[in-house]
């Protein structure tokens, strides 16, 4: 019977993708089908990935299942799509909707790459936890560690290694000449600048090492590396934390004009539908979109929220609501205890109390295992 209702479709299972997903399932399972389609078999929590590459036993904390997602008559289907059509999608292997999955509605969740560990590219747990454990007794093993990347994966990282570990040599290498972005307060930057050189970590900003994060390989043998002001850089083992690379060569299988050239996202109106008169019934969300914001993990719950109330909308007959971004806000730890962050309300910087209690004790471990109604192994 649930194969007869008009499918909702949902391209993608990571932040983005699971919110959508799991708030249109709740409102709308008795009219729809929600179908999830997510090329992964676990939900990988990169906001853990970086302590997991550092902390034995974390890495249990990062996968985590999808198959008690849905609790009504949602589906998660574990394949790639390959091409989308205005009404269907095709996947890689046969399901029980077959390999051409027709849609009334359709959410491009496909999200964006980033070098390991904050993202990993393995699709079975079994090999994911099998890299998770080479990072760390590569870490474990290591004198001198480079980190290329300012950005808060790179300071989160280097924070990471340097609490774990007051033995190594850790360099971190910006070609910016602070920390973050210039969008950030100064005192911010300042503040887990400070936070870094406490634990001996070694800043070299406003020097660029000219290389992608396939240069280094696997990034876990020794090399000597020179920025472009002829520092030389001795390290056993290195990290790139830069360079997010959004998943949107399936969407040019739709329609290469929803794609920009220059940044390669999709082009969203406000209310997150394709910016083309032909799709009014896609919807793309999260990393994808070409909304000019930060593309963080929480911007998701709140695309997510206006995708839902714009299918609804769409299915009655209503005006739509169109997306605001909310002012800058983020969070960035340094180990367990220490970090500083920015509040959205009145750009106020907070420092390591309350980054510590609201995200570096379990960096929302516990949220996700909760929100994909699964049970983590004690």
């Amino acid at each position: 019977m649930s194969e007869t209702k008009p499918k909702i479709v949902i391209i993608g299972g990571g932040f983005a993708g699971i919110n959508v997903a799991s708030k249109l399932e709740s409102l709308l399972h008795k009219t729809h089908q929600i179908i999830l389609i997510e090329r992964k078999s676990h939900f990988y929590l990169s906001i853990g990935g970086l302590r997991a590459a550092v902390e034995p036993g974390f890495e249990k904390k990062v996968f985590i299942p999808y198959d008690k997602m849905f609790k009504f008559n949602g589906k998660v289907i574990h394949a790639t799509v390959t091409i989308i059509h205005e009404k269907e999608v095709i996947v890689s292997t046969e399901t029980e909707f077959g390999t051409h999955i027709e849609f009334e509605y359709l959410v491009i969740a496909t999200g964006s790459d980033y070098p390991a560990p904050a993202k990993t590219t393995a699709h079975e747990i079994n090999e994911g936890v099998k890299h998770i454990k080479a990072q760390q007794d590569s870490i474990k093993n290591a004198k001198k560690i480079l980190i290329i990347g300012g950005g808060p994966v790179g300071i989160e990282l280097a924070g990471e290694i340097a609490t774990n570990y007051t033995d190594k040599e850790i360099t971190l290498v910006t070609s910016a000449n602070t920390l973050l972005s210039e969008k950030f307060p100064m005192k911010l930057r300042d503040r887990l600048a400070e936070q870094l050189k406490e634990l001996n970590v070694k800043l070299v900003m406003g020097e660029k090492i000219d290389l992608g994060s396939s240069d280094i390989g696997d990034g876990l043998s020794p090399l000597t590396l020179e920025t472009d002001k002829g520092t030389q850089i001795e390290s056993d083992i290195q990290f790139f934390a830069a360079g997010a690379k959004p998943n949107t060569e399936v969407v040019r299988t739709l329609n290469e004009s929803i794609i920009e050239e220059d940044t390669h996202l999709v082009k969203v109106k406000p209310t997150f539908q394709l910016s083309h008169d032909e799709y009014g019934h896609i919807f793309a969300v999260g990393d994808v979109t070409n909304i000019h914001e930060t593309k963080l993990a929480y911007r998701a719950g709140q695309h997510a929220e206006i995708v839902t109330k714009n299918l609804i909308a769409l299915i009655n007959k209503k005006k739509l609501v169109e997306y605001k971004p909310a002012p800058e806000a983020l969070f960035v730890t340094i180990g367990k205890t220490k970090g500083a962050g920015l509040l959205p309300m009145g750009s106020m910087v907070v420092g390591s109390f309350m980054v510590k209690n609201i995200k570096g004790k379990k960096l929302f471990a516990d949220k996700y295992w909760k929100a994909l109604n699964a049970t983590p192994e004690s």
